[in-house]
């Protein structure tokens, strides 16, 4: 186990959904479309977010403009997509339709044969050109409007105001699915590749002499008092829209200025563009970067930083609220010159 770190303000919300009951306009809109429920106070949620928060009206041609070029490479690759403009791109050109398959027609090539999916994708996949084109095809999956949050108020804002008025919230930490999990129509989407980005700095090396201390009352010296039972000294924060190719760059930094040379290791996914969030939470295989000698991902996870819900007992009012006092860390893994500390399993290294 021995590992790295991850799992910074996830907030815990690449989990929620908010659903209520869509009106007439959301069902019947297939695509989405700028001025997407205009008869909701975007005003009024755009009035409680953060100055560098952003919130924009999406269109299909989002897609065709900033998705499709890269799709047209020999090797297209997630980095190129996941920071265009729109926040909708996805890792596979067709994940962006109902049953990840553009053709209305049928129910998704999940439930072809095998070998007539491969036939349609890779012998002719100019058949599904007319359906891809197509901005009025009732199998696009994409959300009609995108939230960019920076902090966790915006994060708070957003989702009071989709609970008020009922609407579904998709959400994006950095897309890496191929089953296009963070994409559904008629959505607000909060993608989380603005948010705040602490790997850069988020380093940091317990000191061994908090060993027996009492957690403090704002739970700020818990993430090194586990760490350091597990017998990993060192933590980093992570972002909830930040990615591993951060977090790696951050570390090989971080070692590139130890005179004694490597002294970090983080064990995370094979791929740069993988969410910590998301692959920490499915239990996050490490299978190129040690996984295997030092445990999965979501066992080093020492504290998180994510909404909870609040219930007012006087009404059917619920709302969502930043936690104040947690933070999300993942131990690293030390290296000496002199010998490794491990942790194979969890019983061993037990608070």
């Amino acid at each position: 186990m021995a590992y790295f770190a991850v799992a910074a303000r996830f907030l815990l919300l690449a989990a929620v959904g908010i659903t209520g009951n869509p009106s007439t306009a959301d069902a019947a809109s297939a695509s989405p479309v700028s001025g997407w429920r205009s008869d909701l106070d975007w005003a009024a949620l755009t009035s409680k977010l953060s100055s560098s928060a952003s919130l924009i009206d999406t269109s299909y041609q989002n897609v065709i403009d900033e998705c499709g070029p890269e799709f047209s490479e020999p090797s297209p690759t997630n980095h190129a997509l996941i920071d265009q403009p729109s926040g909708m791109c996805l890792p596979h050109k067709y994940l962006g339709w109902e049953m990840s398959w553009p053709r209305p027609s049928e129910n998704g090539h999940l439930n072809q044969t095998f070998a007539q999916a491969l036939t349609d994708i890779y012998v002719n996949p100019s058949d599904l050109d007319s359906f891809m084109m197509d901005p009025t095809n009732p199998s696009l999956n994409l959300p009609s409007k995108v939230l960019f949050p920076s902090v966790a108020s915006d994060v708070v804002a957003a989702v009071n105001f989709a609970k008020k008025h009922s609407l579904e919230i998709s959400v994006k930490n950095s897309g890496h699915s191929y089953q296009g999990a963070s994409s559904k129509k008629n959505t607000l989407l909060l993608n989380m590749n603005q948010y705040t980005h602490y790997a850069p700095t988020g380093i940091t090396d317990c000191d061994a002499s908090i060993l027996g201390s009492t957690v403090t009352e704002d739970l700020s010296n818990q993430p090194c008092l586990l760490s350091l039972a597990k017998n990993k000294s060192s933590l980093i924060r992570v972002g909830g829209g930040e990615n591993f190719d951060k977090v790696y760059r951050a570390v090989i930094a971080a070692n590139e200025d130890e005179e004694e040379g490597y002294k970090y290791h983080v064990v995370g996914g094979a791929a740069g563009t993988v969410s910590p969030m998301g692959w920490s939470w499915q239990g996050g295989l490490g299978g190129t970067t040690g996984g295997r000698l030092f445990g999965f991902g979501v066992d080093q996870v020492v504290q998180l930083e994510m909404g909870r819900w609040r219930r007012n007992l006087g009404s059917r009012d619920i709302s969502i609220s930043a936690a104040s006092r947690l933070y999300s860390f993942q131990p690293l893994f030390v290296q000496s010159r002199s010998r490794r500390v491990l942790c194979h399993r969890p019983s061993i290294c037990r608070v």
